[in-house]
Order: C-alpha cells, then sequence, then structure tokens
C-alpha cells in the first residue's frame, strides 16, 4: 500500500472517529431505547386523540410526524446514544441479537410490573386503615364467640335472641292488625 493512501486511511479514521471505533450497544440498552420510544409515541398519540392519520387534516399529520421525530430525538439523547448509531446498530442485527433484545424487553416488562404492583400494594395497605370489628349485643346472657380453633364445633342457634322472646309484633296500619306476609291491606284511591 503506498504511503500516500496510508496516510488518508489514517486522517480518515481522525476525521470520522465512529468509523474507526464502532462499538456495539448491549441488547439491554437497546430494549430500554425502544420501549422508551414506544412510551414517547404513545402519548404523543395519546395528545391527538389515538386517531387514525387518515382521520387526521394534512397539518395535524405533519405536526404529529414532527412531534414523533422529536419525541425519539429526546429518547435517544436521554441514553446518549446518535440516531446514526443507533439506526445502523438495529440495521445490523441478526436473528440472535433481535432475540437477545426482546428477552431484554420482557425482562424489562417484567421488572416494571413488579415494581408497579409493589407501589399498588404499599399505597393501598397506607390508604386502608385497619379493619376494627364492631361487635352489638354482648353481655353475660348472650355471649359472642370472637375467636375459635379450628377443631372447635360450631353452634347456630334459631329463633329470637334470649331477651326479645316476650315481644309482640307492631301494629299494622289498620290499627291492632298483624302484619303476616297473607295479610293483604286495601289502599284507597282518590
Amino acid at each position: 500500500m503506498p504511503r500516500r493512501m496510508s496516510v488518508l486511511l489514517v486522517a480518515s479514521w481522525l476525521v470520522v472517529p465512529g468509523l474507526a471505533v464502532a462499538e456495539d450497544l448491549p441488547p439491554e440498552k437497546l430494549a430500554a431505547i425502544r420501549r422508551d420510544e414506544q412510551a414517547a409515541q404513545a402519548r404523543v398519540n395519546a395528545a391527538y386523540g389515538n386517531r387514525k392519520p387518515s382521520e387526521l387534516s394534512n397539518e395535524e399529520r405533519r405536526q404529529l410526524i414532527q412531534e414523533h421525530q422529536s419525541a425519539g430525538q429526546e429518547v435517544l439523547k436521554k441514553h446518549g446514544v446518535s440516531d446514526k448509531e443507533y439506526s445502523r446498530q438495529v440495521a445490523r442485527m441478526g436473528k440472535e441479537e433481535r432475540e437477545a433484545v426482546a428477552q431484554a424487553e420482557k425482562k424489562l416488562d417484567a421488572d416494571e410490573k413488579a415494581a408497579r404492583e409493589a407501589a399498588a400494594t404499599k399505597t393501598q395497605e397506607a390508604q386502608e386503615p385497619e379493619e376494627i370489628p364492631i361487635h352489638l349485643g354482648m353481655n353475660d346472657d348472650n355471649p359472642v364467640e370472637l375467636e375459635s380453633t379450628q377443631e372447635a364445633a360450631s353452634t347456630v342457634e334459631q329463633g329470637l335472641p334470649p331477651g326479645e322472646q316476650g315481644l309482640e309484633a307492631p301494629a299494622g296500619p289498620a290499627g291492632g292488625t298483624e302484619i303476616t306476609p297473607e295479610a293483604t291491606f286495601e289502599i284507597p284511591v282518590k
């Protein structure tokens, strides 16, 4: 190789450092970028009411595309990756790399879901006070069992409580008529 050609080659590597050292992005970072891009695009679509492009006017469609592009650029800037580097990496990925990125996305989804559930559980515990049981009618004549063991037999009592047995049914609408399931009443119509 002539000397002039080698000098030009070395000079081009100095001018364009991305060609000399091309570092590959790990699958975890690619998965995080892809998830953030999808979330950013979903936010932009939600701002336009999640309408189809055919339902938008030309100006709205143009604005939507610009907002999608700027949201994607913000995501790449957040992760410290250039658009060119990301595009090249995605274009060169083989089947194994795509599967690794898909697995990393699934892992990120599972981690996010677990974090959401933990946060929901924590907020639910903070919001709900401990339930206090209220028992009415506890006295020596009418005891109530608050706690029992599994071996203890359950008792079911029928009828009125001991203090209520001497009372009569209240008087009905016609004076002293007792209300029974078979009783009928006539209602005057005016």
